[in-house]
């Protein structure tokens, strides 16, 4: 049954996706007939044919492999037989043909024409607007959705929106490389001296608007000191006053994350009692509200279980909770923990508890459509700029193919409707600023080739365009394989 559950959540995750390139495919094919182009082909997915029709001389088909699509216009790829001035083979015309349309789009295998008739030119202005009109599309259905969820708005725990510093950590695993093994160093934000409760207003200069946000920042930083050092500039508010931070972040696990040990402030409650456990025996109840622990304030569950863990064996501990929730009167419960062994990561571990599941606070946020994509935009800019920096350590193996990102849509399908259409905004936002990239093969290259025609009043060497797009296919079938193989060894680790 669970099996079903999963391919039935995976079809969901493949519909959205494929319904992301169609709208993409869409854009291009819209534009190209209003702008009189010749279109031989929309395709859904690319590879063998699995059904299809012809219908006014294009031909409307779903391919096997479903992780791209594309719509074949020749005039627009075939640009040295567009202008007239040169004919092609026809395995170029093949190529140019089946040339990608969006950043997962690939060649096709069936039979081409052998029939090769010069094209009816066509205008730059045609070319960039067909062009970039897949991305535009893109960015319409990433409004669209973000208006309703902008209207029916959609659940997210307090910690997700919070800035505040929640946790602390003692230690972070440092990876080294040499020996393929983390060792366990003090955490950074310790060493700089960062306390649960400080409030981060901005990384390395820039504003932050949540915790998401704060560790998109920390993971892409470009910071360095003058000895090559990472570097990390925290601004943070601790009672009323700004305090600055220099804060030296450690990498972690076999794909480098840069970490500086802090979790983000959450309100939690006791969700689940276990029975013949110190809270029971106590007389804490469901929808109690933890707030201090031996007269220290509670930030995180995080926290509690660290300060549990610091509580000498057999040692009595003073937990006030506000009774029934908050705003509730506040009560302190007198309770020894107690050593249970517990799987952790699926490594077993023995640790200090006195048996309450949390359960965490859930609010309903209502983001504003244009916010909403201007935060997934500004995501994407820090990790490009991330991925060509040579001071980040943000990599290749760190990006998400299509595999890793039909997971992502299966457990966000999971998790509820509306989380499924925030991330669908994000993967748009995406597919429509990658395919602009000025990289042959994709829209931008297409926008490049056309702009450098026009500023030289003639076009370019057709064995130069048949080449470049050889070469960047291949290298963009490199780069998928290469991240599908991180994205399996993510999804099912060896």
């Amino acid at each position: 049954m669970t099996m079903l559950y999963d391919i039935a959540f995976l079809f969901v995750a493949l519909f959205a996706l494929g319904f992301t390139i169609f709208i993409h495919e869409l854009g291009h094919f819209l534009a190209a007939r209003q702008r009189g182009l010749i279109i031989t082909r929309f395709s859904i997915g690319f590879g063998p044919k699995l059904f299809g029709w012809t219908r006014n001389g294009v031909e409307y088909r779903l391919s096997a492999i479903p992780f791209g699509g594309y719509v074949a216009l020749p005039q627009l790829s075939d640009m040295g037989r567009l202008e007239g001035n040169e004919t092609s083979t026809n395995q170029t015309d093949l190529q140019n043909q089946e040339n990608r349309k969006s950043a997962w789009d690939d060649f096709d295998d069936d039979d081409q024409s052998d029939k090769e008739e010069p094209l009816p030119k066509i205008t730059y202005s045609d070319k960039m607007i067909v062009s970039v009109m897949g991305a535009v599309f893109n960015i319409l259905l990433a409004f669209a959705l973000s208006t309703v969820l902008w209207f029916f708005g959609y659940d997210v725990t307090d910690a997700q929106l919070s800035t505040k510093v929640g946790f602390v950590a003692d230690t972070v695993e440092r990876w080294n490389p040499l020996v393929e093994e983390g060792e366990e160093v003090t955490s950074p934000a310790k060493k700089a001296g960062l306390q649960a409760g400080d409030e981060i207003v901005a990384v390395d200069g820039s504003h932050v608007d949540d915790f998401m946000d704060i560790q998109n920042r920390i993971i892409t930083g470009k910071q360095q000191t003058a000895q090559g050092r990472r570097l990390l500039n925290l601004t943070i508010l601790r009672n009323g006053q700004e305090i600055k931070f220099e804060v030296y972040p450690e990498v972690w696990g076999p794909e480098e994350i840069r970490v500086i040990g802090i979790g983000p402030k959450e309100t939690f409650f006791i969700g689940e009692l276990s029975p013949d456990m110190p809270a029971v025996q106590a007389g804490l109840q469901i929808g109690d509200q933890p707030v201090s622990l031996n007269g220290k304030k509670i930030h995180s569950f995080t926290q509690l279980v660290h300060m549990l863990e610091k509580v000498d064996q057999n040692k009595s501990i003073s937990l006030t909770v506000r009774q029934g929730g908050e705003g509730g009167p506040e009560r302190t419960f007198e309770m020894i923990p107690v050593e249970k062994e517990i799987l952790v990561a699926g490594v077993s571990s023995v640790r200090k508890m006195i048996g309450f599941r949390p359960e965490f606070k859930i609010v309903t946020t209502y983001p504003n459509p244009l916010t909403l994509i201007y935060s997934r935009v500004k995501d994407m800019y820090l990790t490009l700029t991330g991925l060509v920096s040579p001071a980040s350590d943000v990599k290749l193996r760190n990006m998400s193919g299509p595999v890793g990102i039909v997971n992502h849509l299966s457990v966000f399908a999971k998790i509820g409707f509306k989380k499924l259409l925030w991330f669908v905004v994000f993967i748009n936002v995406n597919l429509a600023i990658l395919n602009l990239l000025p990289i042959p093969v994709l829209d931008g290259g297409h926008m490049l080739f056309a702009t450098i025609e026009k500023l030289r009043g003639e076009p370019l060497p057709l064995a130069f365009l048949e080449r470049a797009q050889i070469l960047f296919v291949a290298l963009l079938f490199s780069f998928m394989l290469y991240v599908t193989f991180f994205d399996v060894q993510r999804i099912l680790p060896f």
